[in-house]
């Protein structure tokens, strides 16, 4: 099958290639910053979803879109440019399908459409960030496309936190934070956080690539068994050999640092890390149910326990390297490759 990924080149896209070429699947990536690794293995196009003339070049001769990239950033980011980019993109993409009679598209989209707390597919969608919403507005305009035509065939996969090797975002910054001892509990840490390890995220996604019907479907995606934040901490000081943290801030006192850091961010156009959204996330229940595929027959290749200490391992060997420079690059919020590239938030 010849498939194009948008988003090739960001984290998610990167480990999908690579499956699907092993599976023996013709790859087109497209995606806005360059990557010379994806382009000595398929065919990589350097380009922006709202250009129709790019999609209409990517799509030739395509038989199935996988569509990851997406902006994601909590701050700074003008909600006009976030639709035009989420939605707007999707819509272009599905122009192009149309004329190009591409009938199998799968979208990844997010938990953030439930907002936070628990909850399955037939869960209330209650979006509260714009990344959120603009998801949502996706996952209604892929519907739309494939009611039109019931030959067509559309999945959107929901995963939560996505984690593993080479991703620099949340479980990144808190095993850093744990591993230098920075790390400070705020609540006591008995909330539900649903994670996904990458290796199994993709493992779905071709579970479901041959069971793909005509219409519109949702799976979400969470590893189990469910772990609260607490565990979570504890298992990456262990597999880290560190302490486990002890040090506490009452919730009050976090919010007003959170208030203060909002403030400083507003007027300075610098975003600091504790502000008082990701304090909210960070103690809020995400307990994301997946029994669907699972009574699919599908089953997690890889155990949570082992995702973790896995990613664990590779980041002491980054530590060791002292690779500073691919660090600093990932963590850039001005990089355009990070704006496209499918890590997923809280």
């Amino acid at each position: 099958m010849h498939i194009l990924i948008t988003g090739s080149a960001g984290f998610i896209g990167g480990y999908l290639s690579k499956a699907l070429m092993n599976e023996g699947h013709t790859i087109t990536g497209l995606d806005i910053c360059s990557n010379e690794q994806q382009a000595s293995v398929c065919n990589f196009i350097m380009g922006d979803i709202r250009d129709k003339s790019t999609l209409r070049h990517a799509m030739k001769g395509v038989n199935l879109i996988i569509h990851l990239a997406a902006k994601l950033e909590d701050f700074g980011i003008p909600r006009k440019e976030f639709f035009a980019i989420n939605e707007g993109g999707t819509k272009n993409i599905l122009d192009v399908a149309s004329e190009s009679d591409v009938k199998r598209f799968i979208f990844y989209s997010s938990v953030a459409v439930y907002g936070p707390g628990e909850a399955a597919e037939s869960g209330k969608l209650l979006p509260i960030d714009d990344y959120g919403r603009t998801k949502l507005a996706s996952e209604k305009t892929i519907k739309a496309w494939a009611d039109e035509d019931n030959s067509r065939m559309a999945l959107a996969i929901r995963p939560t936190v996505v984690f593993g090797a080479h991703n620099y975002a949340n479980v990144y910054r808190l095993m850093d934070a744990v591993v230098k001892r920075k790390f400070i509990w705020i609540g006591d840490g008995s909330n539900i956080k649903s994670l996904a390890y990458v290796e199994n995220l993709v493992a779905m996604n071709l579970f479901l690539l041959n069971r793909m019907k005509p219409g519109f479907d949702v799976f979400n995606y969470s590893d189990e068994p469910y772990m609260t934040t607490r565990q979570i901490v504890e298992k990456i000081a262990t597999y880290a050999h560190v302490p486990i943290p002890r040090r506490k801030i009452p919730l009050f006192i976090s919010q007003l640092g959170g208030m203060a850091m909002d403030i400083a961010s507003n007027l300075t156009g610098v975003d600091l890390p504790m502000r008082r959204v990701r304090i909210r996330k960070f103690c809020a229940q995400t307990y994301y149910k997946s029994d669907k595929i699972r009574q699919c027959g599908f089953k997690q290749p890889v155990l949570l326990d082992e995702g973790l200490e896995n990613t664990v391992m590779w980041y002491l060997q980054m530590r060791e390297k002292n690779d500073t420079t691919n660090v600093t690059n990932a963590l850039s919020h001005t990089s355009p490759c990070r704006q496209n590239k499918a890590i997923l938030p809280d």
